[in-house]
């Protein structure tokens, strides 16, 4: 499954060039992420009442070229590779119709107590909504 989410570029965002600043790029990843997840099935609604938490781990953004305002972004969000206890996305954000920039997001799955859990295991009813949305990576040991 590949989501897209279109953001409008807001001139808060950017420099006195009208350029959006690479800081903010983090910031439409993350909305991004978060639609992922709605349109997936399990929102961060979801995952809150259910005292589930994706922390962000790492990311990694590749800047190869200006974003302006004004205009819109879209940022196709797909999962690139699962495991019952952890859980990786990859975002290509288009400007103008071209690639602009491209990141990946690592997550660990945890309880309400922040410590690692294995989805799979405790609820299998939304770890089988991750396979749904990732068929190529199915099975992979955490």
């Amino acid at each position: 499954m590949t989501t897209e989410t279109v953001i409008a570029v807001r001139y808060p965002d950017c420099d006195m060039m009208h350029t959006a600043h690479h800081s903010v790029f983090a910031v439409w990843y993350e909305a991004a992420r978060m639609d992922f997840f709605e349109k997936m099935g399990f929102s961060f609604k979801d995952m809150s009442s259910r005292g589930i938490n994706p922390p962000l781990v790492d990311l990694h953004i590749k800047y190869r070229a200006p974003v302006h305002y004004p205009g819109e972004v879209t940022i196709k969000t797909r999962i690139s590779f699962h495991a019952p206890k952890k859980l990786e996305l990859s975002y290509e954000l288009y400007y103008e119709g071209s690639l602009a920039s491209e990141a990946t997001s690592f997550h660990i799955w945890t309880g309400p107590d922040m410590k690692s859990i294995d989805l799979a295991a405790a609820l299998p009813e939304v770890y089988a909504k991750i396979e749904a949305a990732d068929p190529q990576t199915k099975d992979r040991d955490g």
